[in-house]
Parts: C-alpha cells; sequence; structure tokens
C-alpha cells in the first residue's frame, strides 16, 4: 500500500490538531460548540478549520457532530428508559418532530419505530433462534491502538482520532482493517469502568514511533492469530450487544467449542462516516481454544 498522503498523514501536525478538536468535541456533545472555538483548539484559523476538517474527516464539522449525537440517541432509545421529548433535547434538537425528521434521515426509520424493533428483539433474544456462525482463521494483525475507557457506544471517539491520524489514504491497495476489543462484561461492570481499545491495522511504510505514538495516546499492539466464531451483522452499533447475547446464549453452549482467554473483539468491514447505520457490516468475533 502506499503511503498516507504526507500533508495529512500519520504523525503530521496537521492529524494532531484534528485530533484535539474531536476531543473536544466529543467532551462537549452537550454544550453547543462553536467553529471558532474548535479551529481554536486545533490552532486553525476559523476561515480554513472547516475545509481542513472535511477533507480530513470525510464528513463536514456538522455532520460529525450530527453522528455522535444521534448515535448516543439510539443507544438511548434502545434502552427504552427516557422519553422521546428527552432524548430529542439531549441530542440537540428543539422538538420531537425535528428529532424525528432527523433520525429517520440517517437511520431510515423513526425514533418510535427503531425503539420498537428494538425492544422486540431484545423481548425475543431468550427465544433460541440460532445465529448464522462460522469459524475462521484469523492471522496476527500489527495495529495502531487507542484506548478507551467508559461506556462501549462512546470508543467512537478513539475510532475518530485513529481516523485523524491515519488521514486519507489512497485508493489503491490493501485497505486498513478496523477492529474494536471490550475487555469486560457490560452487564457486570458500571458503565464508567469498562474497558476497550480502537484498533486500526498498519499500513505499509507506517514509520511512526513509538514515543511519537505514546505522546498522542496511541500504541502498537496485536490483535491475536486464533481460531474465531464469526457471526456477522449489519444494521448499527447499537444492536451489537443483541447479536452477542445471541453468540454468547444460543451458539456457543451447543458448538462443543470453549472460548479462548481473549477478549470479545469486533470488525467493522464499512465505516460510519460514508455508510448509513442500517448498512454498517461488522464481524463479531468470539476467539475459540484450539
Amino acid at each position: 500500500m502506499s503511503k498516507p498522503y504526507r500533508q495529512h498523514g500519520p504523525g503530521t501536525l496537521y492529524s494532531q490538531r484534528l485530533m484535539r478538536a474531536l476531543d473536544y468535541l466529543w467532551r462537549h456533545l452537550d454544550q453547543p460548540v462553536s467553529l471558532e472555538r474548535l479551529a481554536e483548539e486545533a490552532c486553525f484559523s476559523p476561515y480554513h478549520f472547516h475545509r481542513l476538517f472535511h477533507a480530513l474527516m470525510g464528513e463536514t464539522l456538522s455532520q460529525s457532530r450530527q453522528r455522535m449525537l444521534l448515535h448516543r440517541a439510539a443507544d438511548e432509545l434502545a434502552a427504552g428508559r427516557r422519553a422521546l421529548p428527552g432524548i430529542a433535547a439531549r441530542a440537540g434538537y428543539g422538538s420531537s418532530a425535528a428529532f424525528v425528521r432527523a433520525f429517520g434521515k440517517h437511520y431510515g426509520e423513526t425514533p418510535g419505530r427503531y425503539r420498537q424493533r428494538r425492544l422486540l428483539i431484545s423481548a425475543t433474544s431468550q427465544e433460541r433462534v440460532m445465529p448464522n456462525v462460522s469459524i475462521i482463521l484469523l492471522p496476527a494483525i500489527a495495529v495502531v491502538q487507542r484506548r478507551h475507557y467508559g461506556p462501549y457506544m462512546g470508543i467512537g471517539q478513539a475510532f475518530d482520532a485513529l481516523h485523524a491520524l491515519m488521514g486519507p489514504m489512497p485508493g489503491e491497495g490493501e485497505p486498513l482493517q478496523v477492529f474494536g476489543q471490550y475487555l469486560d462484561d457490560p452487564d457486570e461492570v458500571a458503565a464508567a469502568d469498562l474497558r476497550s481499545i480502537a484498533s486500526v491495522s498498519l499500513p505499509t511504510g507506517f514509520s511512526l514511533g513509538d514515543a511519537a505514538l505514546a505522546a498522542q495516546g496511541f500504541a502498537r499492539g496485536e490483535i491475536p492469530a486464533s481460531r474465531y466464531a464469526c457471526l456477522e451483522h449489519v444494521g448499527p452499533y447499537a444492536e451489537l450487544k443483541t447479536a452477542w447475547d445471541q453468540l454468547y446464549r444460543h451458539w456457543l453452549p451447543q458448538s462443543g467449542e470453549e472460548p479462548a482467554d481473549l477478549p470479545c473483539l469486533e470488525q467493522y468491514l464499512n465505516a460510519p462516516y460514508n455508510t448509513p447505520p442500517a448498512q454498517l457490516r461488522s464481524r463479531l468475533l468470539l476467539a475459540l481454544r484450539n
């Protein structure tokens, strides 16, 4: 694979500045954030920051913020505990009607229908519906990683930072592989204490040293080689927990397999930056003993 474009590539001043703006945006989702404030955080002129952000991230600033807010709203809808007006207000919409239009455009269904479908899935997940699982061999893959602490739905902050670090890549060559590792059981560990790791495979020619990576909150690592039970899922990331429950509840006990002492692994086959949530493709990977 060719090296990333050097004006936006790993370790450049552009990617470092962009990461500061992204981190600030994630930390202040519940507050109005001006273009000027984000430009200041990234040490760019407001006249150029938006164009640079769009060029590096592949989406506009407003699209990034809307993606983050609607992703969180989808999780709240699935939980079924918060009323629609409260979810709409927390997502930054002045009325439920405006939120319904935006959510429908992004997710392809209204919030009410999405919530009903998710609640139905949760209610029927106890039924013995055998998921379509294959067993694959995955080789060890060298990656760059960024750790995330807190609710798993917030790991997007770490993936955005990796996206900014790598910068836009040329179209030719083998595409990067993107993984999430989840180290704790969300049903047993408090949300604030959950540990996860966002990872992206190392492109050929990646030369950023360990010290430079560590200074920006990254590290080199490896996706472990193993036999994996693989369940492919199409749909929003908020639905992946239900898919994991089906894998553990229905497939594993009758499979004759035992899980290896490795974290739960997800591989993301396309990206939320340019893919509607209903079309996101993920592989749930459960490591198995040899």
